[in-house]
């Protein structure tokens, strides 16, 4: 039953979260999480060309006429940007590396570029007692989605890795660089989690998550209901039938 629910979480989750939204004029270059992206870029510059997140001046790549530096994460190749060819490269796109990307050439602005990244989904199996770990993928701000039971409620919020969680959730929460814990799980506990991105409104990861039964001497409890189920059927069969041949003498 519990993975009936989680399933049908899942199906409502990615029907409210793949809601179409408008195109804006700005190149967005989308991949999926710590695949290889190409943010693109054209022009020929006779001095320098750089990379830097939109509206910052901090540089995360840049090539001139001699060589090209760039940031661990980030590469220009200074074959092409001899050539025209200033192209931003991610080896391994995570999400901290989601945002919108300036190109310049000779102090002038170029074009924008947007990375955008897949969410994620993961299918997570637990017996009760055991933790939930919960990448987040970011340190900035995010925050953390239950859905269950037909209605849903924000169980913990991060910001810049400060956590913050309601108070039935406190004791049993904590936070590891990007982790959230979410200890000694119980059955329901099951549902499906979203990490999103309050800022960008943006799902960075679904997990759906079910959590075995209770169970009896070791035995699942639906199979114990089972037996007892057929054992009172077989009972009431013996039953009748004693009343009809009762009633035949």
């Amino acid at each position: 039953m519990t993975s009936s629910c989680v399933l049908c979480g899942v199906l409502f989750v990615i029907t409210i979260t793949s809601i179409t939204t408008p195109v804006s004029a700005v190149t967005t270059v989308r991949v999926k999480f710590n695949q290889s992206a190409a943010l693109p870029c054209e022009w020929t510059c006779s001095r320098e060309a750089t990379w830097t997140p939109f509206g910052n001046n901090h540089v995360v790549a840049q090539c001139n006429q001699t060589s090209c530096w760039s940031e661990e994460g980030f590469k220009m190749f200074h074959d092409e940007y001899l050539k025209g060819n200033l192209t931003l490269t991610i080896p391994a796109a995570d999400f901290s590396q989601r945002k919108l990307y300036t190109c310049r050439c000779d102090g002038r602005d170029v074009n924008d570029v947007r990375l955008s990244i897949d969410r994620r989904s993961s299918l997570v199996q637990l017996k009760p007692g055991e933790d939930l770990l919960l990448d987040l993928h970011v340190s900035e701000r995010v925050e953390v989605i239950y859905y269950h039971r037909d209605s849903d409620e924000q169980i913990c919020s991060v910001d810049r890795s400060s956590l913050h969680c309601p108070a039935e959730y406190t004791s049993r929460t904590s936070l590891t660089n990007t982790v959230l814990t979410l200890r000694g799980v119980q059955s329901t506990d099951g549902g499906v989690y979203i990490v999103r991105d309050p800022e960008e409104k943006e799902d960075l990861h679904i997990y759906a998550v079910s959590v075995e039964g209770p169970k009896c001497g070791g035995i699942p409890v639906w199979v114990v209901v089972l037996v007892l189920v057929l054992v009172a059927l077989l009972l009431l069969s013996y039953v009748l039938y004693v009343k009809r041949v009762f009633l035949r003498k």
